[in-house]
């Protein structure tokens, strides 16, 4: 008997999720009528390539039967992420307050 497997569907939320989250931020952006600086716009694009791949191995090391090393996947990739995110928000915070 053929098992039908939901992985696709932890994707598809995956995909969700960094789509809702890119929209959401561009319409911000587009509120505030700034723009980003470069290497802000860079390391929003790492940000995004960053947690694709923490989704990606999250939940590919779930279904290979190994919890532990999808949380810690999810502690030593997202903890960066995190930092990565704080310091675009401060430096765009920062130059929109010097305006």
């Amino acid at each position: 008997m053929r098992l039908i497997s939901w992985n696709w569907f932890w994707y598809v939320l995956l995909g969700f999720i960094m789509g809702g989250g890119a929209v959401y931020l561009h319409a911000l952006i587009k509120e505030k009528s700034t723009k980003f600086n470069w290497y802000e716009l860079l390391i929003t694009v790492v940000i995004f390539i960053a947690f694709m791949l923490m989704g990606q191995t999250f939940i590919a090391s779930f279904n290979e039967g190994q919890p532990r090393v999808a949380w810690l996947t999810v502690v030593f990739m997202g903890l960066p992420i995190i930092v990565m995110i704080v310091g675009v928000i401060r430096s765009y915070k920062g130059r929109a307050a010097l305006k």
